[in-house]
């Protein structure tokens, strides 16, 4: 890890110490150094794909990407469904975020064509739980792209990852209810005006630790690093690679 990135890696942690101290409970899933440097790796990715240009934060959070994005000097916008919680001034990550929030659940507040990129890093599948419409935000977001903008999606659940089979059958805590195949979001895409240039999985080994027993977590971490180079490894076996957590798809406006 450059000194750069070991920066950002020391900023987010304590970010999210402060987060989770002001009773802001969603920053626990930055609270593992794992889960961070998975940010961290996932920004340097975008910017190789993106190295200069206007990018739409979709669903930016607490601003973890936005922040990564900005500091590897992309032009970024972020957006959000909700409204701006009081609390979030007291923390810097979220006080420098410059946010834009509507209620709308899927409309954006954009002009056609401002973006040479959008991002979605853990948001599409969420869409429709949360009373949008995945269709409708695709198509949403392919307006806003310029001609030939990028897609970048991260965080896609996989359909048969093995930690939401685990997850569910136990009842261990929260699994996605919308999950996708290679073949599905494929296909979804390229009805709604894009054309997939790049397919990835991820997360063999777990990124996010939220409800790991606290000893657990402390020895998980020890090993982050080494777990986060064997993950890049066995995410590229054929066949095993199936059993990943995560998609992760750039497509290109048609």
């Amino acid at each position: 890890m450059n000194n750069h990135d070991k920066k950002d890696f020391e900023f987010l942690m304590e970010n999210s110490r402060m987060g989770y101290a002001l009773g802001l409970s969603s920053f626990l899933h930055l609270d593992n150094p794992i889960g961070i440097l998975n940010y961290i790796r996932i920004a340097n990715d975008v910017l190789q794909q993106l190295p200069r240009g206007d990018l739409l934060d979709w669903g930016c959070g607490f601003g973890q990407m936005s922040f990564l994005l900005r500091q590897r000097g992309l032009e970024v916008t972020s957006f959000d469904i909700g409204s701006f919680d009081n609390r979030l001034p007291n923390i810097p990550l979220c006080r420098n975020l410059r946010a834009i929030y509507t209620t709308d659940k899927t409309a954006l507040p954009f002009e056609d064509m401002m973006f040479d990129a959008v991002l979605s890093c853990g948001v599409l599948e969420h869409v429709n739980e949360s009373g949008g419409d995945e269709i409708k935000s695709l198509q949403q977001i392919q307006r806003v792209l310029r001609p030939q903008g990028q897609l970048f999606i991260y965080q896609l659940p996989q359909q048969y990852a093995w930690q939401e089979a685990i997850i569910r059958y136990f009842k261990l805590g929260y699994a996605h209810p919308r999950r996708y195949t290679h073949t599905e979001i494929n296909r979804l895409l390229a009805q709604n005006g894009f054309q997939v240039t790049r397919t990835k999985r991820f997360n063999f080994v777990p990124k996010n630790l939220t409800g790991m027993p606290r000893r657990l977590k402390e020895i998980y971490n020890l090993f982050s690093r080494p777990l986060l180079e064997f993950d890049k490894v066995i995410c590229v076996i054929p066949g095993l690679n199936r059993f990943a957590g995560v998609l992760e798809i750039t497509a290109q406006k048609i």
